[in-house]
């Protein structure tokens, strides 16, 4: 194949171009792992406030222009409506959960020492099997297991803690609540005038940019993150619902946790509830493992049934891909991390599709044609 190498001018153009879009890329990858949780912790009631005001604004207008009666009124109305029905169903989940977790908190020493036992009794019946295998092997897997225990105490010590401590955050959360109403009620009052000021101060160049960002942000938050949401609601109340029914202790409690495990990305509730099963079933508790079975059943009918319906082809990402993300999304930000970095991954791949790299991949196309051309010529044109 032949290749032809660019002039000088051509080429410090071209590297110059790529140079260009390389610092651009630096400085906002740099700006998002330093500041951009910080910053996106800082404005989040605002980017809620104005989430919340686009989902409800076609409610808002068509009273609106039906009823004659103001913005305001109207958005209060509203905004009173839904924290009114929202707060209730919370409220009596927050009332139960804690009354779980201060159970939990009380009880803990009980519960440390009869997973020990399990794990004790597990670990006889594999020093069984193991005891088959050469010895060198077997003092492998005795410290591995030993490694094993020692962290599941110290990550349990680091746990409870931070959820007994969760009731010094509540005056935090309840200032950055109020500021989320104050602004979705100012936002969705003025809407219309503030979406006119925005575009008609905004350059046109900027505003397509926008325009970009916005569909490739709503195909992987309004798409995926609504989707995945819905799921794990479904998935939490059914946990809710099954627990109590088989007795088992701190039920709302586990609902909540394995429903927020189960709105992570390749991750989900069968990553505790298929393991759970399986010991219980080692242990001869074949009741329990049998409801836990039924449980999982009715779960995994309900993701069969509503996920193709709901989700379709919001994500499109390859298993390896995603599981990239969650794990440089672990490492850099924790569980926020995990949920947040394949939704980014998702707007990229978005973006690609719309060709906002086009110009990016052609340059290093033809870089790499240039340099083609003076390896295999020897030189190139200076």
């Amino acid at each position: 194949m032949e290749y032809t190498p660019l002039t000088g001018p051509q080429r410090r153009l071209l590297w110059m171009r790529l140079g260009i879009r390389t610092l651009i890329f630096l400085l906002v990858l740099a700006f998002g792992l330093l500041m951009g949780f910080t910053l996106l912790e800082l404005v989040m009631p605002f980017l809620l406030a104005l989430l919340f005001t686009a989902v409800t604004e076609p409610i808002l207008r068509f009273f609106h222009n039906r009823w004659k009666i103001s913005r305001g009124f109207l958005a209060l109305v509203m905004i009173l409506v839904v924290v009114g029905a929202l707060g209730g169903i919370v409220a009596a989940l927050a009332v139960k959960g804690w009354r779980e977790v201060y159970a939990l908190y009380q009880d803990w020493d009980r519960l440390w020492e009869t997973f020990q036992g399990i794990y004790r009794e597990l670990g006889t019946m594999f020093d069984q099997v193991l005891a088959h295998f050469p010895s060198n092997i077997q003092d492998i897997v005795h410290d591995l297991s030993d490694r094993l225990l020692a962290w599941l105490n110290e990550l349990a010590s680091k746990l409870v803690p931070k959820t007994t401590s969760a009731a010094r955050s509540i005056s935090s959360f309840v200032l950055a609540f109020l500021f989320f109403l104050l602004a979705w009620f100012f936002t969705a009052s003025d809407y219309p005038n503030l979406r006119a000021y925005v575009s008609k101060h905004t350059p046109e160049s900027l505003r397509h940019l926008w325009n970009q960002l916005r569909r490739a942000f709503s195909a992987a938050f309004g798409g995926y993150l609504k989707a995945e949401a819905t799921i794990s609601l479904g998935v939490m109340v059914i946990l809710a619902v099954g627990f109590p029914i088989m007795g088992q202790p701190y039920g709302t409690l586990l609902a909540l946790l394995l429903g927020i495990l189960d709105f992570i990305p390749i991750l989900g509730a069968g990553t505790v509830m298929v393991p759970w099963m399986v010991v219980d079933l080692i242990l001869g508790d074949w009741r329990k493992s049998l409801y836990l079975l039924i449980l999982w059943g009715v779960i995994t009918l309900f993701r069969r049934f509503i996920e193709p319906k709901i989700v379709g082809d919001q994500t499109g990402l390859h298993p390896l891909l995603s599981l990239l993300a969650i794990y440089v999304g672990m490492k850099t930000a924790g569980v926020l991390g995990m949920i947040l970095f394949p939704v980014f991954l998702i707007m990229i791949r978005n973006l690609w599709k719309a060709g906002m790299f086009r110009a990016t991949v052609g340059d290093i196309a033809l870089a790499a044609n240039d340099m083609n051309a003076i390896l295999h010529s020897g030189q190139g044109e200076s």
